[in-house]
């Protein structure tokens, strides 16, 4: 779990650099934020395994913040931990009707933590075995594409490049790491080969092409917002005409 990101989102700067140093000695990446606006911040900007946040921020309830993840789809399945004050049996039931995963009490024992955020961890990446993206389903064991029902035929490579774009969430994959995963370490193939099969990638997987975005000069991406955006390009251009 060493690669695994953490966002803690604390107002109390003392706490906060204890929950950092606890977790970052664990060998986990940790972003740390003392308001909801700079987690959300961290929250667009980079692809985190599990949110620890404090209930009470100075701008939003950790309540209200874990409520707007659970209605994103690109956040909805991030594990969210509370570390709060907080000990009344309401809060505790607010916070998992807002979709908590887990709830801890301060003072806490550092090591608790750690260990409520490996269990979570463990749990949330055992369970990931496939995505969903409205009609599109890629099961990683099954190496089985459908969109709506139907199985798409990806050959090996185009299979192996979408799982590694979808697994790097909204990060950009350099073209050479995908020729690395998805042609292997020996392979005699050139970067070009790696914009020719994404081209082919996105003609099957249509009409979800457009989550795999062209960072010029880098690689690719995978954003499902891609999608909502070209929907919306071609709304206007129909409304203009």
């Amino acid at each position: 779990m060493a690669e695994a990101q953490i966002l803690v989102t604390e107002d109390d700067a003392d706490i906060l650099e204890l929950i950092a140093y606890s977790l970052e000695s664990e060998g986990f990446r940790v972003h740390t934020a003392r308001t909801a606006g700079d987690a959300l911040s961290i929250l667009a900007d980079e692809s985190v395994d599990l949110a620890i946040l404090d209930v009470m921020l100075p701008d939003m309830s950790g309540t209200d913040l874990c409520r707007r993840m659970k209605q994103k789809e690109r956040l909805e399945d991030i594990p969210v931990l509370f570390v709060t004050a907080k000990t009344e049996e309401t809060d505790k039931l607010i916070g998992f009707k807002v979709g908590a995963e887990d709830y801890l009490t301060k003072p806490f024992s550092p090591r608790e933590l750690v260990a409520r955020a490996q269990a979570l961890l463990k749990r949330s990446r055992g369970s990931k075995d496939s995505f969903r993206f409205r009609g599109l389903i890629v099961h990683f064991e099954r190496h089985v594409v459908e969109i709506d029902g139907h199985r798409v035929a990806l050959t090996p490579r185009e299979f192996m490049v979408l799982k590694v774009l979808i697994e790097g969430q909204r990060k950009t994959i350099a073209r050479a790491t995908l020729l690395e995963r998805a042609w292997g370490m020996e392979a005699k193939a050139g970067l070009r080969s790696v914009d020719v099969t994404v081209t082919r990638l996105r003609d099957k997987i249509r009409p979800y092409n457009a989550c795999i975005r062209t960072v010029t000069g880098f690689g690719y991406q995978w954003d499902s917002d891609g999608m909502d955006e070209a929907h919306a390009v071609s709304k206007t251009v129909a409304d203009a005409a």
